[in-house]
């Protein structure tokens, strides 16, 4: 099964994301993300077996972060990717940690880690037809983390269908 771990934003959060943000988006064009779909992955891990899998609850449940809040406050649209993603000018000091012990006991464990720069952001649109500069969101949307997530991926033609497996609340 395809997994990756995330934070995983409730149904009204999402939600209000979603319309907050639509009018930013509709002139970019493109394919946007359904309300149900937006969230902030931490290590996308790809398919992995079954067996695995008590690995990955032991890990999320080691993980030991103190509860942060996101303040969103710009749309940017990467060129390379065609996406238009939302961001948060800085990175809580939680979060760098969180996605630090994450990628470390992956490691670890053997599981694949991006070796990538760690970008924190929410894909909103797929394909973006109008390319523009970064657009400032005002007001800035602030978002209060709850917990991180496991999260089974499914991709069929229409696109792809999210699964909460497992979630672990920061302290």
């Amino acid at each position: 099964m395809r997994l990756f771990f995330a934070l995983w934003p409730d149904a009204p959060t999402q939600q209000a994301w979603s319309e907050t943000l639509a009018p930013y988006l509709a002139p970019l064009g493109g394919r946007r993300i359904p309300a149900r779909n937006l969230h902030l992955t931490l290590a996308f891990l790809g398919e992995v077996r079954g067996d695995r899998m008590n690995e990955l609850l032991r890990l999320g449940g080691d993980l030991d972060t103190p509860a942060f809040t996101l303040r969103f406050d710009r749309i940017e649209y990467w060129k390379k990717a065609g996406l238009a993603c939302l961001r948060a000018g800085d990175t809580p000091p939680s979060l760098a940690r969180l996605g630090g012990q994450l990628a470390t006991g992956l490691q670890l464990a053997g599981f694949p880690v991006e070796t990538r720069a760690f970008k924190p952001h929410v894909t909103l649109l797929r394909n973006v037809a109008v390319p523009t500069p970064s657009l400032p969101v005002w007001p800035v949307l602030e978002w209060p983390v709850p917990a991180l997530a496991l999260v089974r991926s499914r991709t069929d033609p229409d696109g792809s269908e999210y699964a909460v497996l497992h979630e672990w609340p920061l302290r």
